[in-house]
Formats: structure tokens, C-alpha cells, sequence
């Protein structure tokens, strides 16, 4: 579908003083009239990225149910039925329930209780008959359901923001509250046996007994250990608690006593699942690893590894003796215990839908990388063709080095990758670390061997950094003294001088530490400061940077959208305005470029003073997560990018 040309422009500032601009900074030049010569359209490749990214799962039978982290591009939430013993895929529904998506799924021997990220209503699927109801109302309308098990005649819930546990009659959805565990918004596990019904909540971690028909609770929280996410899961097993508590898996009886912590191993983060198998014994899975361990009577037996480098959403015993898990990444995989293990990916068989993009980047061979959620597709455009594979995060930055080498920054691990072009082998070059969490951009420097990265701190932290990696001896050097307590937004390399820029609001604070972001410049063979300097002294927050020839552009995030052109060699701003909203600025062929997150325009930019801003695509469909970027064709004729979730070739004026 042809997109319109918007004849909107913005006239650039001239040529000012940095003083005349201290005094008139908030005058900015008002809308003028620009004439785009041809009309431009895109075209189309198809989804960019397919996801399969799950948040519940349950079993019936023979079938597991699966259901999409995120909604589809139309809105709607994916049911996904699998065969527990061949992964082939039995049917997908797409759903029409008001939500943000999938969060818990149970099951009792016929329907689907299907709990959503934001909803007032459990709903119920029948997989025979396809009929979806919104079958008992359990909250309000920002409700997520964190664990539901059917017992008996009744589903039990955990919800948020509440952190109540609650039960529904399965014979008239009537509901029923046990009431608030802590003072945590997330009621994160729920367990039943005959006699209790047992609440966990995220941290504060805090454990709570109620008796089945209701009534006050007893406190089980002095049995448990201190943990940074409190309780993930628990089961009940012949009258013992069992109970994922951070780094230990412990165990109790009913009352208390006979307590038991059994450590996990130093390589696990946490243990996430727990179950009861079809032998009595109990299993739990740890979380970013995937280690399958055996709980004894005092410490836990690994009895293997199905997948590695995931979170999982379900472990659930077969009748065979089988265990059967799926991840949070859409994998469903069946192994026996000190056995073998059959993975499958979802994503590849039907289940995969379209979602916003972390990252993208053009290859020199021809093809077009696209940055998922925890995966990274490889188009060949020409062909029609792609390839899926996994990666252990989701890639915020990409460039490409020499081999056509591809250098990935994932998240959260903040793990810095290579990945041949031909194989997709992903060969893990280190960590950032350094309290860093979220990679900004990846500069090759070929010359010196090494990469420059730019990123932004662990959340609640100000101070980011400038990462040179020497890719001959695989050494981390970490600046963070370049841009004191600012975010490291964006680095651009123009031959041996690194730009870089600010944001005082760090990642994920509650405010500034110091009042003015920050510009800076580093050499990148001695890595040492050059100059800093306050450009603007009411910008806190950069975006985005570019240079030309002797012009830094930028972008900033705090004024939104405001920009400005800074030449290096007078050190003054030349020109100045207001793109609407923050985003990517690039160019080509002397050309300067913006692609605005918040309009979603793609813009020209004024190389010289008095020029004009011209909006050359208007109100382009959002397909990008982060900020939308640029990937110009050889030629400079185009550039590939985000139509909704399509990946898209957008053409671009000749040069007027």
C-alpha cells in the first residue's frame, strides 16, 4: 500500500552564536513548505522476525497447550496444541481476548483455563468444540494471573498487582479469595493437597498456609531463605512443601519441620519449576541453564540438560515416566531422566508470529540480519528466503567486522558475540560487565583489531561506558570516567576520534544526578578523553548521534526530539530544530537522515545553514522495539527498515 508524502518541513536555524542560542534556545524555527518531487512507496518483504516467546503452557492428554507472550499483529493471543511425543503441531488459534498477552495456562481433562497479562476475566477454551468464553471474572482489569492449578472441583489462583490467591468453582466459575500474602504485588506460586492451599510471593518472599475451606493462614515465610526474587515455584508431595526460593530448593513438612535447603550449583541462576513426576520423585529445572536435577532427600542430582540458556514455563510429568518442558522461547522438548531429550522449536512449526524488532543490519553479502526476541533471522531478500536460528538474549547492536563476521550485543546478559556468516556459529567473546546492561552500538574499528561499544548501565544506575574489546587477545577494557553519571547513548567513529553522548537519567532511576548530559570525544588508539563538553545546558538526555565531514549531529531524548548540527571546527551550533520525537539519525552519499520513534517519519536533514527539514514518510507503521534505524543500500537509493513488523525496502528521493 502506497504510503503519502507528507509536504511538511521545518526551516533549520542559521548560522548562531552559542550564546545568541543560550538566550533564545526555546525558539525554534517555524513550519515551511518543501515539494517532494516523485511519490515514495516501500515494498514489502514479508514478518522480519517470527517469535514463538510463551508464557503458559499446560497439558491435556497427549497434547501440550502453549500460549504467545505477545499478541499478533491483529491483536490477538495464539493458542498453540503440540503432541508431547513428536512436537508436530495439532492446530493454532488465535484468540480474541482483551490483553497484553499470554501469562498462565492449566488444564483440567477437557478445557483450557486461560489466564491473561491484563484482564479481569479467566477465560475457557474447549480444543474440541473451538468455543472461547470469558468464563469468571477473578480481578480487575489490570489483572495478570502469575499461577493457576486445577485441584479437585476448583482452580486456584495467584494474581497481580494483588498478591492474592483465590480459587474458582470449575462447575459455576464462582470465585472464592484466601486473601493478600505479602506486601509484593506477585503471587507468584500456588500449590494445593488435599488439606491446604499454599501462596508464594515474589520478593518479599513470603510463604502463607490456608486451610482448603478458608480461614486464617499460618506463616510458613521463618522456614524459608533470603532470596532477590523471593518464590518462583512450589509443589506438595506427600505431605512436603517444596519450594524454589532463589538460590536453594527447599523442602518441609506441613508444620515446619524436617526442614531441608539444598543449594543449586554456582552455574544456575534459579530454580524455576518444580514438579512431581510420574514416579513420586521430584524434579526441579533451573533457570538460564536448563539443568534438569533430581530433588533427594538432601541436595538435588542432575539427570540432564535438555536446552541451555533459557527461562521455562513448564515442567510437567507424562504418564511413561517421561518429563516434559517448554521454554519461555516457544521450545517444547520431551526427556527421560539420566536419558535422551527431543527438542522442538514452535516457531518452525506454526506457532511463530510477527513481532517488533530489536535490531537490524545490512551484510555486505547481500543479506538482511533482523534482531529478534532471544533469535536472529537472516533474510536473502532476492531469493525469498531466510534462516532462524537461536541467540541468548535479544541483540540491541550489530556490525559487521571483517569476514563479514558478525558482532552482536546481547540482553540482558550484556554477552558480547560473534557469529560466522556462513555456519551462524555463535562464538561468546565476554561479558561488559562493569554494571552495564543494555549495548547501544557496536563500532568496528578494522585498523586497530577491536571493537568499540557503546551501553547503559544495570537499572538504578547512572554511569555507563565506552568498551573497547581487542579482538586479537579477546580483552575488555571498560571506560566509565569518559561521561560521569550518564548513560553511553551512541558512539560514532570518524578516523581515530570516538563521539559520544549522554543521558543523566541513567537506566531505570528515579532522576538525574547531575543536571546537564554531556558530549564527549576519546581517542580511540590512546582511549583517553579528548575533550567533554555541555553543548546544550538544558539537554539531560542525549539520543542519537552522526557526523558529516565537520558536523556532529544529534538528537536529544530530554527535549524530545529537539536536534541540533555542531560544528567540530568552530565548536558552535550551526542549526537547530524539532524532529517531534527521538530515533536514529544516519546518512548516505553526503545525506543526513531521521527516522523518528514517537511520529514514525523518516525525515531529510539540512546539510548547510537555512536548509530545510523534509518529512519524506509519514506516520510509517512501528515496527521497531528500540529505535528505528537505517540500512542503506550500496547504491544509496534506499534504505531497508520496519513497515508494522514487516521488514521493508523504503526508496529515497534523488538528491534535489
Amino acid at each position: 500500500m502506497p504510503m503519502p508524502v507528507s509536504r511538511r518541513s521545518l526551516l533549520a536555524g542559521g548560522a548562531i552564536t552559542g550564546a545568541a542560542l543560550a538566550i533564545g534556545q526555546n525558539a525554534l524555527p517555524s513550519p515551511a513548505s518543501a515539494k517532494a518531487d516523485d511519490t515514495l512507496t516501500p515494498t514489502s518483504f514479508g514478518p522480519a522476525s517470527l517469535t514463538a516467546a510463551v508464557r503458559g503452557a499446560a497439558v491435556i492428554g497427549d497434547s501440550v497447550f502453549i500460549t504467545s507472550r505477545f499478541n499478533t499483529p491483529e491483536g490477538k493471543m495464539r493458542l498453540g496444541e503440540f503432541d508431547v511425543n513428536t512436537g508436530e503441531m495439532r492446530s493454532i488459534d488465535d484468540l480474541a481476548i482483551a490483553s497484553s498477552g499470554g501469562q498462565k495456562l492449566a488444564a483440567d481433562d477437557r478445557y483450557v483455563y486461560i489466564g491473561p497479562a491484563g484482564s479481569a476475566y479467566v477465560h475457557r477454551f474447549d480444543p474440541r468444540t473451538k468455543e472461547l468464553v470469558a468464563w469468571a471474572r477473578a480481578g480487575g482489569s489490570t489483572t495478570w494471573y502469575y499461577d493457576m492449578v486445577v485441584h479437585g472441583e476448583h482452580l486456584y489462583i495467584g494474581t497481580y498487582p494483588d498478591c492474592t490467591v483465590k480459587r474458582i468453582r470449575l462447575a459455576d466459575a464462582t470465585v472464592e479469595t484466601y486473601g493478600r500474602i505479602s506486601t509484593s504485588q506477585y503471587a507468584a506460586a500456588v500449590a494445593v493437597d488435599d488439606e491446604y492451599v499454599y501462596g508464594g510471593s515474589a520478593a518479599p518472599g513470603t510463604l502463607l498456609r490456608w486451610p482448603k475451606a478458608g480461614g486464617s493462614p499460618v506463616d510458613l515465610t521463618p522456614h524459608l531463605s533470603t532470596s532477590p526474587v523471593g518464590i518462583l515455584d512450589m509443589v506438595v508431595s506427600d505431605g512436603v512443601v517444596y519450594v524454589a526460593c532463589g538460590r536453594q530448593l527447599i523442602s518441609f513438612d506441613r508444620d515446619g519441620s524436617h526442614r531441608v535447603s539444598r543449594d543449586i550449583a554456582a552455574e544456575d541462576r534459579y530454580v524455576d519449576q518444580v514438579t512431581v513426576g510420574a514416579d513420586g520423585r521430584v524434579y526441579a529445572l533451573t533457570r538460564l541453564t536448563t539443568n534438569l536435577y533430581e530433588v533427594t532427600a538432601d541436595g538435588l542430582v542432575k539427570v540432564g540438560q535438555p536446552l541451555a540458556d533459557v527461562e521455562n514455563q513448564l515442567l510437567a510429568p507424562l504418564p511413561d515416566g517421561a518429563l516434559l518442558g517448554v521454554s519461555g522461547l516457544g521450545h517444547v522438548w520431551r526427556a527421560t531422566p539420566n536419558g535422551t531429550a527431543s527438542v522442538w522449536q514452535t516457531a518452525t512449526r506454526g506457532f511463530g508470529y510477527p513481532e517488533t524488532i530489536q535490531s537490524m543490519m545490512r551484510h555486505t553479502r547481500g543479506t538482511i540480519w533482523v534482531g529478534g526476541h532471544y533469535a536472529m533471522t537472516v533474510h536473502r531478500t532476492e531469493a525469498g528466503t531466510s534462516d532462524r536460528f537461536d541467540v541468548n538474549g535479544e541483540v540491541k547492536a550489530m556490525a559487521e567486522g571483517k569476514a563479514g563476521v558478525v558482532y552482536a550485543g546481547l540482553y540482558p546478559s550484556t554477552q558480547i558475540v560473534a557469529i560466522d556468516p556462513g555456519s551462524y556459529r555463535i562464538r561468546p567473546l565476554g561479558l561488559l560487565g562493569n554494571e552495564q546492561l543494555r549495548t547501544k552500538r557496536i563500532h568496528v574499528d578494522r585498523p586497530r583489531n577491536q571493537l568499540i561499544v557503546a551501553s547503559s548501565p544495570q537499572t538504578t544506575k547512572h554511569t555507563g561506558a565506552l568498551t573497547f574489546i581487542d579482538l586479537a587477545t579477546g580483552t575488555f577494557e571498560g571506560h566509565r570516567e569518559f561521561l560521569p553519571d550518564q548513560s553511553v547513548m551512541d558512539v560514532v567513529v570518524q578516523g581515530t576520534t570516538a563521539y559520544i553522548a549522554g543521558d543523566t537519567y541513567g537506566e531505570g532511576t528515579t532522576g538525574p544526578v547531575r543536571k546537564v548530559a554531556q558530549v564527549a570525544a576519546v581517542d580511540i588508539v590512546t582511549r583517553r578523553l579528548l575533550w567533554r563538553e555541555e553543548i546544550k545546558p538544558d539537554w539531560q538526555s542525549y539520543e542519537n548521534l552522526y557526523v558529516l565531514g565537520n558536523l556532529l549531529y544529534a538528537v536529544g531524548r530530554r527535549p524530545r526530539g529537539a536536534w541540533f548540527a555542531y560544528d567540530l571546527h568552530t565548536r558552535q551550533i550551526v542549526m537547530e530544530g524539532d524532529l517531534g520525537g527521538y530515533g536514529q539519525l544516519n546518512g548516505v552519499d553526503g545525506r543526513v537522515f531521521s527516522w523518528v520513534h514517537w511520529t514514525n517519519d523518516i525525515s531529510e536533514l539540512p546539510t548547510v545553514p537555512g536548509g530545510e527539514v523534509v518529512t519524506l514518510y509519514d506516520n510509517v507503521p512501528r515496527g521497531w522495539y528500540n529505535n528505528p534505524s537505517f540500512h542503506f543500500t550500496p547504491d544509496g537509493r534506499a534504505t531497508w527498515g520496519m513497515h508494522g513488523t514487516d521488514l521493508a525496502r523504503f526508496p529515497l528521493p534523488r538528491r534535489s
